[in-house]
């Protein structure tokens, strides 16, 4: 991460484990899911000259969250940290405080960028490989989700994320036949 990187997420407790993770990094926090259009439209403003990196809590508030601020129109990334590794101790709660200063690291490490106007995956490309309108649809979904460090989510939102990528069939095949 460099000193131009700026951090979004949801609350100060994350703000804080971000900066235990990576000190010199500047973080805009959100304030959950009401996020107000001042801080939408400073997030879209700080994309124009910085990288920005959305890292918010792998659940619904937090997907929210991303949708809105991605309907700006901003050039962003994506840090994401699968639910698992962001459970409370009582495993209660959902967030990016919870996790482990390691997998924050790696998170943010594996960051993706967004890659805009990219849309060639349709939605008849997922139901031949069987990750949409089929049994086995959302176990696929999930595993190829995992492996490219996503969120895990519907055919409709998934097939978004792939196009907003720019991730290829061609990998998205790879990681459906990997065992």
């Amino acid at each position: 991460m460099n000193q131009s990187t700026v951090v979004v997420v949801e609350g100060y407790h994350d703000q804080i484990k971000i900066n235990q993770v990576f000190p010199q990094v500047e973080v805009v926090v959100t304030n959950g899911s009401e996020i107000s259009s001042e801080t939408l439209n400073l997030i879209y403003q700080l994309s124009l000259n910085h990288e920005v990196v959305l890292f918010l809590d792998p659940d619904y508030p937090g997907k929210r969250i991303m949708h809105k601020i991605l309907e700006t129109g901003g050039q962003f990334s994506i840090a994401n940290l699968q639910k698992e590794k962001a459970l409370s101790k009582n495993k209660r709660k959902v967030g990016i405080e919870h996790a482990k200063d390691e997998d924050i690291y790696q998170a943010l490490k594996d960051k993706i960028s967004i890659q805009k106007g990219c849309h060639h995956i349709t939605l008849s490309d997922l139901m031949k490989r069987g990750l949409a309108n089929s049994q086995k649809a959302a176990v696929l979904r999930k595993k190829v989700c995992r492996g490219l460090n996503l969120p895990f989510s519907n055919a409709k939102t998934f097939l978004k994320y792939l196009n907003l990528l720019n991730i290829s069939l061609e990998r998205v095949d790879e990681l459906i036949d990997e065992t």
